[in-house]
C-alpha cells in the first residue's frame, strides 16, 4: 500500500540533502518531541514521494544517511511514489556503505526492509543487479541470501538482471551463495516470457561472438 499523504519537503532542506550539507540538515530537526510542526516538516517528501533518507541514499551521502537513521529510523521503511524504500535508492546508486548501514539498522529495529519491493516487484537486490553493483550485492546477499530467490512482477530474477549487466563477478555473488552449501535458498534463474538466466547468458555470448566475427 502507498504511504499516506505527507507534507511537501522544504526546498532549502531538499537542496541541503542533495549537497550533503550536514549542518543545514540538522537545522531542520525538531528541537523536542512536542514540536509537531517541526516533525512534519522534517518528514516531508518530494513530488516523487522521496523522504530525506531516500535523497541521502540517492546522492550517496553516508554521513547524512547515518545522521538521519539515528534521528528517525522510521524513514527506512517509507516508500516513494514508485514504492521504493531508501534501500532501493542506495542499491541502485551503488552506495555499498549506505546499504551496509541500512542492513545494520534494519536488524537493530527488526524491520524487514531488505525484501521490500517497489511497484514492479523489484527488491533492492534487483536494483543493484540491474546496475552491475557487485559490492552492494555482496552486502545484501550477506545479510539475506534469500533475496536471490525473489522474482519481480514480470518473473525476472536478480540473477537474470545480473547476467544482462554483463558482470561475471556479480553473477558469481548470486549463485555462489547457494554453492557454498548450507540451507540457503537456491537463486532463481527466472526471466521474462519463460526465459532463464541461462538463455540470457547464451544470447550475450552469441552476440559477442557475432560482433567479433564482424570485426575480423
Amino acid at each position: 500500500m502507498p504511504e499516506p499523504q505527507r507534507e511537501r519537503m522544504n526546498y532549502v532542506l531538499l537542496e541541503a540533502l542533495r549537497n550533503g550539507a550536514e549542518e543545514a540538515v540538522r537545522a531542520f530537526f525538531p528541537q523536542d518531541n512536542a514540536d509537531e510542526a517541526g516533525g512534519r516538516r522534517w518528514r516531508g517528501v518530494t513530488v516523487g514521494g522521496n523522504s530525506a533518507l531516500h535523497i541521502a541514499a540517492d546522492f550517496r551521502h553516508l554521513e547524512l544517511a547515518s545522521l538521519i537513521c539515528a534521528r528517525d529510523s522510521s524513514l527506512l521503511v517509507v516508500r516513494n511514489a514508485a514504492l521504493e524504500t531508501p534501500v532501493h535508492c542506495a542499491a541502485r546508486a551503488g552506495a555499498d556503505r549506505i546499504v551496509t548501514l541500512f542492513t545494520w539498522e534494519a536488524c537493530r529495529c527488526e524491520e524487514a526492509v531488505l525484501r521490500a519491493t517497489d511497484r514492479e516487484g523489484k527488491t533492492a537486490l534487483h536494483a543493484a543487479a540491474q546496475e552491475g553493483h557487485v559490492k552492494v550485492a555482496e552486502v545484501l546477499m550477506s545479510a539475506d541470501p534469500g533475496l536471490a530467490a525473489i522474482d519481480d512482477n514480470n518473473g525476472v530474477s536478480p540473477l537474470y538482471a545480473a547476467v544482462l549487466s554483463g558482470s561475471p563477478k556479480l553473477v558469481q555473488v548470486l549463485i555462489g551463495s547457494h554453492a557454498d552449501g548450507g540451507d540457503r535458498p537456491e537463486a532463481s534463474y527466472a526471466g521474462p516470457n519463460g526465459q532463464t538466466a541461462l538463455h540470457a547468458a547464451a544470447m550475450i555470448s552469441l552476440g559477442a561472438a557475432m560482433n567479433g566475427g564482424v570485426g575480423n
